[in-house]
């Protein structure tokens, strides 16, 4: 059976038998894929420091008798991606990528746009000086849109009615956790339990790619409790990484004690 290559990024490993692993990985070219490495927990050279998670190689495989696993010949190092090892916080906000890639996925349904997503992450996490306080929800909600759960930020999910000018004009604009969308003021009572967001909060929203200068407490708590509702509604299992980066700090900013709550209604 003939050899098949494809760059890919591992997301997680798992022991097998006495001496294999399996390896899960998110490849540019066939999507989500698992396949078993013979010998990977013995070897001193073909998998040596290859198969960590947030490694960025050059897969190696073939088919199995299997149609979910296949065999793992080889693997080269692209990219190791070193700060987040030497960095707590870095270190949480690359298990979250990688981990809620996974579980956002299955089978190989992924395509080139959430490689090049999960890539450019851990990219960041390794270049940037500095990072956005809402890092971490700002990617779950590009996780959600690449596999088409998030909601429309620019119109009311009741009526169709543009949001724009009401965020700029400090109307109350609110989640349904019922509807799954943004309401305006006059669907509020429509959309069953309600998370009222702040202007800034909308502006946040729209332009997720390129997040604002400043921003308040109250969008750093109000941004983690949206992407959180919207979360919940689609994952089958809490995330181990989310745990661990509210232990750190960073998952947006919890709310000081005898702070007020993000306004619900």
């Amino acid at each position: 059976m003939r050899e098949e290559r494809s760059p890919a990024i591992v997301l997680r490993t798992r022991a097998h038998a006495e001496s294999d692993k399996i390896v899960t990985c998110l490849s540019r070219d066939w999507g989500k894929i698992s396949a078993i490495a013979k010998g990977a927990k013995r070897s001193r050279r073909r998998f040596v420091n290859v198969l960590e998670p947030f490694s960025h190689i050059q897969l190696r495989v073939r088919p199995s008798r299997s149609e979910e696993l296949l065999f793992l010949l080889g693997a080269e190092l692209i990219q190791a991606f070193r700060r987040p090892s030497d960095d707590l916080e870095r270190f949480a906000l690359a298990s979250y990528i990688v981990e809620l890639a996974d579980v956002m996925t299955a089978g190989r349904e992924a395509g080139q746009d959430l490689y090049q997503l999960v890539l450019d992450g851990l990219s960041a996490l390794e270049v940037r000086a500095e990072l956005s306080p809402l890092f971490a929800p700002l990617f779950a909600l590009q996780i959600l849109r690449q596999v088409g759960y998030a909601p429309d930020f620019s119109t009311c999910q009741r009526c169709g009615t543009s949001l724009a000018e009401q965020a700029q004009d400090g109307a109350g604009i609110a989640l349904s956790s019922q509807l799954g969308g943004l309401l305006c003021p006059g669907c509020h009572g429509q959309g069953g339990t309600l998370l009222r967001l702040s202007p800034q909060t909308v502006a946040v929203l729209r332009a997720y790619h390129d997040p604002p200068v400043g921003i308040s407490p109250r969008t750093r708590q109000e941004v983690p409790a949206l992407v959180t509702r919207l979360l919940s509604q689609h994952l089958t299992r809490p995330l181990k990484s989310l745990a661990f980066l509210e232990q750190v700090g960073a998952w947006g900013m919890r709310p000081e004690a005898g702070a007020p709550e993000p306004p619900r209604n």
